[in-house]
């Protein structure tokens, strides 16, 4: 199984190198471009990594936000939770059963993001909430950031859960749903900036056009050794 799931993946490789250029092209774009309304996110952003860099990692707050995304993956996917202990290096999280999605969610889903954005978009049912956007933007950015700098950071001290599934098969997974929850994020967050139709279309058409690319370069290939065989008959 573990063979089919490499396969798989070496397979997937150029659909995340596109969705992951493509990403990055339009985050690139709208850097260069954004307005000053977007500040208070680059703020965000700026003020965590000087306080990581600084003072300290907030390891305790990530296990338990790591942790909190393991079981609720495990009940959307129907499991129960048994046990749910934090310690503040690690934790530790017990379920009736496991799956790709409980094991890994933590490394693609930022849950204090998630939970940041379903308070503001609530808010924004009950009162005016436009005043509120820049601070809003302000801890998007903070939450951003901490959640890519310390998941990058607990990947590269090694992590079991990478193990479980393969730990080629299980980087090209978080790549890739890491581009779709990142592209999300970017509409919910920018949403008079990003569209997620128009950027999950460039997707596609950067996606064909690589898998297109290494299919014509195979068939080529195929023809030139053919034209040789035929050669030396």
């Amino acid at each position: 199984m573990r063979l089919i799931r490499n396969i798989a993946a070496f397979l997937a490789v150029p659909l995340v190198a596109a969705s992951a250029y493509t990403l990055a092209k339009a985050f690139l774009a709208f850097t260069s471009e954004s307005s000053a309304v977007y500040i208070p996110f680059w703020a965000g952003v700026f003020c965590y990594m000087i306080f990581q860099i600084v003072f300290y990692k907030p390891m305790r707050t990530y296990v338990f936000g790591h942790e909190l995304t393991h079981a609720f993956a495990a009940i959307l996917s129907g499991a129960k939770i048994k046990k749910f202990n934090i310690a503040k290096e690690s934790g530790h999280v017990v379920v009736t059963k496991n799956n790709v999605w409980i094991t890994l969610a933590p490394y693609f889903f930022p849950v204090y993001t998630f939970i940041l954005i379903a308070v503001y978009l609530f808010a924004g049912w009950l009162m005016d909430i436009s005043l509120l956007y820049s601070y809003f933007l302000f801890f998007a950015g903070i939450s951003i950031a901490f959640h890519i700098a310390l998941t990058v950071y607990i990947i590269g001290v090694g992590q079991p859960d990478l193990k479980v599934y393969g730990v080629f098969f299980s980087y090209v997974l978080i790549i890739a749903v890491n581009t779709a929850v990142f592209s999300l994020l970017a509409a919910l967050v920018f949403p008079g900036e990003v569209g997620l139709k128009e950027l999950y279309s460039a997707m596609y058409g950067n996606i064909r056009a690589f898998y297109m690319f290494i299919f014509e370069g195979i068939m080529r290939i195929i023809t030139a050794f053919s034209e040789i065989g035929r050669a030396h008959v």
